[in-house]
């Protein structure tokens, strides 16, 4: 037994060279247990092995090289590399493939904006070349820019502007040209207010076709920042006013119903832009910085992080940052009476956090320095669906419902706990300390996609959202693999059906049990796949953890072939009336039939079901 009451059966200690140097440097030695590969997939470790590890580091080697290097000490070390291990929680990929490392930073993740001049946009295309230059996956607010046709300088002597989307066009080229290595690509999302007069063609500017082409942005996400105001518009069918960032004038008004239908129609072709309701974000963030006068504008590459930007009360400017980690849900029953493991991790987090700061560039001061002053960060979980498989309860219940404010509720109370012990410890965050409120950490929750991290976790779910299958063949850098679902495979044992020739059915049916007649409805409901379940419950459930997250989560919606308008638009409408902070990709399938969203515009759309998965998520929060 170690000092945190776990079980460590010490089986020699791996000597990798990395892990050598880690060990040494920071004094922490980590007990390996190489029997706990046995926990990892076929699958998992392939991704380890084709994203993560170290050359001669193996999958043990990783979670002690990452927790000696964040730890506090050695007991703190090997409680870390225990939790990593047994795969109860998963640092994001920065913190996997940087930590103990010299080839990166261990954060990825960033928010900043650009003000109304050609100075503010310049800084802002530089600061993204850097971050870029790291594999940054950035989010940049655009909002503050003025709109094509209005003047510039006094009286207009400079001329008139050509708008924002040119601007964001040529981000678009940078953060195409600039890589990082083999690992991943830089990649950014561009956010506007839906009351800017652009907002138009900024809807339009991932689709190919139609409007001038050197007014497109192919290459970037894009994500609306919309207020209460706009809702309450589309609500009553009212006119909405498009306006000067500048001064307010208002330069056209336009239909806001038909506003939110080429928005909603711009998701169900693209799956973008993301959704921001900026008023729900502001009401809820931390009263230090309503004190301060901060607001959020903005949101990041997954939508799950919701923090201040741009110039502070000092005249300093902000560049957010993402500081991630996922607790397992797959594994709750192992883990939720372990006392110490939340604290534990937001130790480590801190220390990711600080890492950050001491080591990152000076082309990233104003990272460092927003991340200095409010020291927030995101624990996440992923797993809550496979939770649910485990109990054999449908996503689709009150009892998930019940488990869904139990786990969050829980997960509040110890990270808000955790935050305040180590602001008495180590001190508060100085944006905190300002108000004399005792937190370490302005925010503590964020729930990030999860996608890369779930597969090594043994192929959890991802994040809080429903797997798409139950069954489908993956392919990676090392060959294709056959995933299957273990809960249904365990189930499927019992009945005697867990056989090839079966899982083949299930995958022929893209990875759904409804044909199976062997199941009664309940396990069928308890195995639905993301496109079966009714999205109505996701926004429940959405809604009904938010008051618990601090920041916000990485929502999707599975939108059928045949989804009516009406259901499109209440889907998102409830999202927003129930007091969701945000909405990220909507998944669809193909579309075969003309009539589907045939008041909402001509639209086809290629996404098949099939490549579901295709929608390009950012490592930097997974």
């Amino acid at each position: 037994m170690d000092g945190s009451g776990l079980e460590s059966s010490y089986q020699g200690k791996n000597q990798g060279d990395m892990l050598n140097v880690v060990q040494v440097e920071r004094g922490k030695a980590v007990e390996i247990n190489s029997a706990r590969d046995e926990l990892l997939t076929e699958f998992g470790k392939a991704t380890l092995e084709d994203r993560y590890l170290m050359p001669d580091e193996t999958p043990q080697d990783l979670f002690a090289r990452v927790a000696s290097y964040f730890a506090d000490d050695d007991a703190h070390a090997q409680r870390i590399y225990d939790y990593m291990s047994r795969l109860w929680f998963m640092p994001s990929t920065p913190v996997l493939s940087n930590g103990g490392t010299e080839r990166g930073l261990p954060i990825s993740c960033f928010l900043n904006e650009s003000n109304d001049s050609l100075q503010g946009i310049v800084d802002l295309w530089n600061e993204n070349v850097w971050l870029a230059s790291r594999g940054g996956g950035i989010g940049s607010y655009w909002g503050n820019l003025r709109s094509i046709g209005e003047v510039v300088g006094k009286n207009g002597k400079n001329g008139k502007t050509s708008g924002v989307i040119p601007f964001i066009r040529v981000m678009d080229s940078l953060t195409l040209a600039i890589s990082q290595g083999s690992l991943r690509r830089g990649s950014a999302a561009c956010y506007l207010p839906v009351w800017h007069p652009e907002i138009e063609e900024f809807i339009e500017m991932r689709r190919p076709t139609g409007g001038d082409p050197n007014r497109k942005a192919l290459n970037l996400h894009h994500g609306i920042v919309i207020p209460d105001s706009f809702m309450r518009a589309v609500e009553a069918d009212e006119e909405w006013a498009l306006k000067s960032p500048k001064d307010g004038a208002v330069q056209t008004t336009v239909s806001a119903r038909d506003l939110w239908i080429r928005i909603l129609t711009a998701r169900v072709e693209t799956g973008e832009p993301y959704l921001l309701f900026i008023d729900r974000v502001n009401a809820d963030i931390p009263q230090h910085q309503k004190l301060a006068g901060m607001r959020v504008k903005m949101s990041n590459l997954c939508s799950e992080i919701t923090l201040p930007t741009g110039e502070d009360r000092f005249g300093n400017d902000r560049t957010a940052v993402c500081c991630l980690s996922s607790l397992n849900l797959e594994t709750y029953d192992e883990w939720k009476n372990v006392p110490g493991m939340i604290e534990d991790i937001m130790r480590f987090l801190d220390n990711v956090l600080q890492d950050f700061i001491d080591r990152a560039p000076d082309s990233m001061a104003k990272a460092k320095y927003s991340a200095m002053r409010e020291r927030s960060v995101g624990l996440g979980v992923m797993g809550f669906q496979s939770f649910l498989q485990k109990r054999n309860v449908p996503i689709e219940s009150v009892t998930a419902l019940s488990w869904n404010k139990k786990i969050f509720k829980d997960i509040r109370e110890q990270v808000d706990l955790s935050s305040k012990i180590l602001a008495k410890e180590k001190g508060a965050c100085p944006d905190a300390a300002d108000f004399g409120i005792e937190e370490r950490f302005s925010n503590k929750l964020a729930i990030a996609p999860t996608a890369s991290i779930s597969i090594i976790c043994g192929g959890a779910s991802p994040g809080i959202e429903p797997s798409a299958g139950n069954s489908f063949v993956q392919k990676t850098l090392s060959g294709s693999f056959n995933v299957r679902n273990p809960h249904l495979k365990k189930l499927l044992s019992e009945k005697n059906m867990d056989t090839d020739e079966i899982w083949s059915s299930i995958t022929t049916n893209k990875g759904s049990v409804q044909h199976l007649d062997f199941l009664s409805d309940h396990e069928k409901d308890v195995f639905k796949s993301a496109f079966e379940v009714d999205q109505r419950w996701l926004i429940d459930l959405a809604a009904q953890r938010t008051p618990y997250i601090c920041q916000s989560q990485s929502l999707n919606v599975f939108i059928p072939a045949d989804v009516h308008k009406k259901d499109l638009h209440q889907i998102h409408f409830q999202a927003w009336k129930k007091g969701i902070k945000s909405m990220y990709y909507l998944r669809s399938m193909s579309i075969q039939r003309s009539d589907v969203v045939s008041n909402m515009g001509q639209s086809t759309n290629n996404i098949s079901q099939e490549n579901s998965n295709d929608y390009e998520e950012c490592l930097s929060c997974q």
